[in-house]
């Protein structure tokens, strides 16, 4: 089961008043007690002092059915409550539209199974947060491409300098792609929007950040099965003539090998960030960042843009520390998966594949025992 995310948004007509704190930590830390009164479990106030409060705890439902014994089977929901932050309704829509394709979903339950296992996922200890992981994994789909049973990145440099799209990515780019390219005809290759839309309708005011605009555009999908086939069908195209190269659906397996490789050993994690705005480019450079955010240019580890807040680093809770940990566990699971693929051609253990994905992932999320 999911959990649930929420947020609380005051009319229009109402505001927060001074002694509440300016981010609501005060009627935050109010409602906390008042779901300790109704019977909430493991109410969690520890990130009440966060730049966005969030309250934390498991919502007890009782199941229509007993269990075995006879008495009441209660399923406890895993829930987080913010408030005044309708940038979390966005993020959370954006997604749940790139959930839509199935290699997204599959992915992210094993590498948050994977960090959580590997005890790099804890913000409070310099760690990464899952919705990292996530956008890392986003930047690898929508930046690379499978050719030839092969994953790599989906643009390259002509000898002029210029960047060009040579393929159609994992998963497109939601905030880039060019909707237009989903009514051209099957062949044409990939397109992404020069610039993002910008009107009434997807423009909006930082709700904390006055100085701040937000563009909260993207493309749509999620309730469109049509739309989804379509996409799927161009991602997928196959037809060896074809400009671009042809791109057949890649397995999971070669996917996830790739996307730990890229981490641990291509990525310039000095030189680059992470992000979902490197349109038509594939990289954005931290001296940008630097330069536009003042974002830090010599640091030693990684920088991730907010989709949408794109003055936020996500992995500013790193130290130079954990985030060479964090490296060391890409490589390992990167090379746990490589051993097992060469293993398993060599043995030819094609009945017992299931067995094999199952034994590999435990072997990837095997629980660390001794943490920094």
């Amino acid at each position: 089961m999911s959990d649930l995310d929420m947020c609380l948004e005051l009319p229009a007509t109402s505001s927060m008043n001074a002694f509440e704190g300016e981010n609501g930590s005060t009627a935050m830390a109010n409602l906390a007690e008042k779901l300790e009164e109704i019977g909430m479990v493991n109410v969690d106030k520890a990130r009440l002092t966060a730049r966005i409060p969030v309250i934390k705890f498991f919502c007890p439902i009782k199941l229509s059915t007993p269990n075995s014994t006879g008495e009441d089977d209660v399923q406890m929901i895993e829930c987080d409550i913010s408030m005044q932050n309708p940038l979390a309704v966005i993020n959370t829509a954006l997604l749940r539209n790139y959930s839509v394709f199935p290699e997204v979903r599959i992915l992210v339950a094993i590498i948050k199974r994977w960090a959580k296992s590997r005890d790099i996922n804890n913000p409070s200890n310099h760690t990464l947060s899952s919705y990292g992981y996530i956008l890392m994994l986003l930047h690898f789909l929508t930046t690379h491409k499978a050719s030839n049973n092969a994953i790599e990145m989906m643009y390259s440099k002509t000898d002029h300098g210029k960047v060009e799209i040579t393929g159609c990515p994992i998963v497109p780019n939601l905030q880039w792609m060019n909707p237009n390219w989903l009514h051209s005809d099957l062949v044409c290759g990939y397109e992404e929007l020069s610039v993002q839309p910008k009107n009434q309708y997807t423009m909006m005011q930082h709700p904390s950040e006055d100085s701040f605009l937000v563009n909260k555009y993207f493309f749509q999908i999620a309730s469109d099965e049509a739309l989804i086939n379509n996409i799927r069908r161009r991602v997928y195209y196959h037809e060896s003539q074809t400009n671009p190269p042809s791109q057949g659906k890649p397995l999971i397996g070669r996917i996830l090998a790739a996307f730990y490789h890229y981490y641990a050993f291509e990525f310039d994690y000095k030189k680059h960030i992470v992000t979902l705005q490197s349109h038509r480019h594939g990289t954005i450079e931290r001296e940008a960042k630097g330069e536009n955010d003042s974002w830090k240019v010599y640091s030693q580890t990684l920088c991730i843009e907010d989709p949408f807040e794109t003055f936020y680093d996500v992995a500013h809770v790193l130290k130079p520390a954990t985030f060479s940990r964090m490296r060391r566990e890409f490589a390992l699971a990167y090379t746990k998966i490589a051993q097992s693929f060469h293993k398993q051609n060599v043995q030819n253990d094609i009945v017992e594949s299931d067995k094999f994905g199952e034994r590999l992932l435990d072997s990837i999320c095997e629980e660390i025992k001794d943490t920094i």
